[in-house]
This record gives structure tokens, sequence and C-alpha cells, in this order.
């Protein structure tokens, strides 16, 4: 009877030591650290962070715990909104204020292209990126995460290879971007060809590693940015002022077009999701992994936004009890197994789905909902940022999770296992994950082996 009232009291003395401890740490203005050059409490800045604030020690596992996943995700919260920044023409950060100047290109926006470090692309499509980039528009023309091919493009799809279709039934659009240090890294080895990525594997002691932040000197590392985006009217409800908005330029290629012919497209769009990718020295072996949403892409809860038909949703209409969720769109007879673009707006409408036994209620696009909800601690952490940012269209964005992996064990666990964004990864939700995912990136290597491109997509796509 001893042993047991011992082992309550220890049971509770930890459980209080927790509670307390949980308590201290609660996410604030005064003990946040919003900049990484300053202490806490100090504002907003330009300033991309080197690495994570945090140090394992032996034996340490990965793990989805509230004190060790904060420090991921404010590391996640400064680079977004030092890559949010506005710029200069030179792709440096300006101003004061994230919220200065919207229409000025962000910091990211700078980064090249795959279609510029690797080449490809037709004549005509080469003129309308030049045209593009003297009017400072967005160009649209490849997959979200996966493009399988520069040309011919296959349609604007997710990994899975499905679209995702908005409420005004047209389809989202992707981009991705390259960092200077990993632009620069691929250029100076060569690694635009197969040859060329054969070459320095082999001089690298048959290692395929892109470079990893460093403290010493600043240098970020390399990072990946990939970004979804859905065009806007206003005539349809959408309220620019909510969104980080850019006129843009979408090249449909002729194979999905309805008219067999290619398609050039003005519109307004707005942001709506975006990965960032990072390779830091600490974390270097898996790197990490962060993703951000808007808020208005989806509910948390469906059946509080059943009660509320008012909230414009991006991915969802509470009118639809009966649409199914997070399904694909169905291709149409006659395309050929392709999703092809009407030439004028609704540009997805012959993929729109009906609702059942609501027929007067007329079609809807995708019907998304979140698979895993949004860690509480990580919600904690958005609840500051968001309220920072507050005054901004920044604030309408939030952090869905960071996920990382420390490799003691083996297999090392992701923290957290799953980590989805509902407009990059809609369909695969329930086994989405990044650092999973990505470990199956390879391309042809000497003999018949495969080289792994340190968790790049990027390679096997473009290198010739």
């Amino acid at each position: 009877m001893r042993k047991f009232a011992i082992v309550l009291l220890i049971a509770a003395a930890v459980y209080a030591c927790t509670q307390m401890q949980e308590s201290a740490s609660a996410p604030s203005s005064t003990n946040m650290r919003f900049c990484d050059s300053a202490g806490p409490g100090a504002g907003l800045c330009s300033y991309l962070p080197i690495d994570v604030d945090t140090s394992f020690g032996v034996g340490y596992d990965s793990d989805l715990d509230s004190a060790r996943q904060r420090l991921f995700d404010i590391f996640s919260w400064q680079t977004f909104v030092a890559l949010n920044w506005p710029a200069d023409t030179n792709g440096r950060p300006v101003g004061n204020n994230i919220g200065d100047n919207l229409t000025a290109m962000r910091v990211w926006e700078y980064y090249r292209d795959p279609l510029a470090v690797f080449g490809g692309g037709t004549q005509e499509m080469m003129l309308h990126v030049v045209s593009a980039r003297q009017q400072q528009h967005k160009f649209f023309y490849m997959d979200s995460k996966s493009p399988k091919a520069l040309l011919p493009v296959t349609g604007f799809k997710e990994a899975d290879g499905h679209p995702l279709i908005d409420r005004n039934l047209n389809f989202a659009v992707y981009e991705i971007r390259i960092n200077t240090v990993e632009d620069t890294f691929i250029t100076n080895h060569n690694l635009t060809t197969i040859r060329g990525i054969d070459s320095f594997y082999t001089a690298s002691n048959n290692q395929f590693n892109l470079p990893a932040s460093d403290s010493a000197t600043g240098n970020p590392g390399s990072m990946e940015i990939k970004a979804s985006w859905r065009i806007l009217d206003p005539s349809k409800g959408d309220d620019t002022t909510r969104y980080y908005c850019r006129n843009a330029i979408i090249y449909i290629d002729s194979s999905s077009s309805m008219t067999r012919q290619p398609l050039v497209i003005r519109a307004k769009v707005g942001l709506v999701g975006i990965h960032i990718v990072r390779n830091t020295a600490k974390f270097s072996q898996n790197q990490i992994w962060s993703t951000f949403e808007h808020i208005d892409n989806t509910p948390d809860n469906v059946q509080e936004a059943q009660m509320d038909t008012t909230r414009k949703w991006s991915f969802y209409n509470p009118r639809c009890l009966n649409c199914p969720l997070n399904d694909t769109p169905a291709f149409v007879q006659g395309d050929g197994g392709r999703y092809r673009w009407n030439p004028h707006p609704p540009y997805a409408q012959r993929y729109a789905v009906k609702a059942p036994s609501q027929p007067a209620l007329g079609h809807f696009g995708t019907q998304v909902v979140r698979v895993y909800p949004v860690y509480r601690y990580t919600q904690q952490i958005n609840d500051v940022w968001q309220a920072k940012l507050k005054g901004t269209v920044w604030a309408n964005y939030r952090l869905i999770g960071t996920q990382w992996q420390q490799a003691e064990s083996f297999p090392p666990p992701n923290a957290p296992a799953f980590l989805g964004n509902t407009t990059l990864e809609t369909y695969i939700q329930p086994t989405a994950s990044c650092i999973t995912c990505h470990g199956f990136a390879t391309v042809p290597g000497p003999g018949g082996g495969k080289i792994r491109t340190d968790f790049s997509f990027l390679f096997p796509i473009h290198a010739k």
C-alpha cells in the first residue's frame, strides 16, 4: 500500500511539473522570438533564420511534444515571414514591415523556377515567360509537386495526378522555386544532366548532398518552395483583400486544352498554400518541412461550417450535404484520360460534381476537408503570430505543421508522423508525409543503380 502511495505521489508530481512547464512556456507576444536575430518580444523582421534553436542529447528521438515542436514551429514562422517580406528588383528584402507594398514581389518569388535552372520549354512558352517577367506577373505552367516533364505540361495536377477545383469551378495552379544557394550549387556542379550527376556522385564518394545552412557564414542552406494559388473572381464573392494577390499568366499546353490548342490565360490569383523545404546544419540528414495554408481554404469543423453558410470557403461548400469529401475529379469521356481546361471560365466546369438529391443547387468543385487536425500547440503558436501580423494580409495564413526527424533509432520516427497540405496533398492526406515521400527521390545511377537526390524530386524530372 505504501509503495502504491509513493507511486501516486511521484505521478502527481510529474504531472504537476509538466503542467507548470507547459504553463510557464505558453507562447505569448512577450516571450516569442519573432525575429531570430533579436531577443524575445522584438518585432517581425526580414532575417532568415539559419537553424532551429534547439540541440539534442545522445539517444533523443523525434517526438511530437509540446516543448520541442514549438521550437520547430517558431522556425517555420520566422522563415515564412522572411520569405514573404517585400523585395527590391534584386530579390533583397526592403522596408520595415512585411505588410508594406503588397504590389511588390516577395523575396521567395525572386528564387529561380526549375525551367530557368534546368532548361526546356517551347519557343512559344519562353516568349510568354519573358512577357511575364517584364510585367512582373506570375507565370504558371507546371504540376504542383511532381512535374513529370517540362514538356508536354501535364495539366496542373497534384502529386497523385489529380487536379484541385475551387468553389468557382476553376483549377488551382502551382509553382516551384529554388533558392540561390541550391541554384548555384546545381549550376556549379553541372547537376542539370545525368552525366553531371554521375560525375558529382562519384567524386563525392557516392554521396549526393545539397548544401546545409552554416551559422558561421549566415548561409541559409538549400531551399525549395512549392506554392499553390487559386484564380480570384470578385464577381463570385472572392475578397481579394484577404489574399496575397498577383497578376498571372497561365500557360495551358495543347494536350490539356479543350480546344487542343495552347491557351494563354490572364488572371488575378491568390496564394492558398505554400511548402517550405529547408536543409539546415542540425537537420541536414532529413531536412525541415514547413507547410502553410490560407485560413479560408477549408473548415476545420464541417458541422460548424454547415451551420454558417455565409462563410465562403475556397475548396468547400456547406450547401452540398452529400458531396463526397476529398474525392478526385472524374475524367470525362472523350478527353483521352486527361483533364482539360475550358477556353473560358469556369475552366474546370466539365469536372464539377452534382449534389446528390439536391439538383437545384447546381454543381460544385472539390469538397475538401482536413483529415488530421492542426496540432493544438502549433495552433497556439499560430495565434500569437497571427495576432502579431494583424492588419496585414499575412494574418490570414497559418502554419499547418512542421515535420522533422531526429535519427537516433532505426527506423527513425517522423514528427508528426503525417503532414499534408489540403491544397497540395488533397487526396493523399491520410498517408501524406513529406520526409517519407521525398525519401524516394532518386535518379538512375552508374551500373543500373540509383542515386538518392537528397529529398529533391526535381532532378529525376528534368535531368537528361
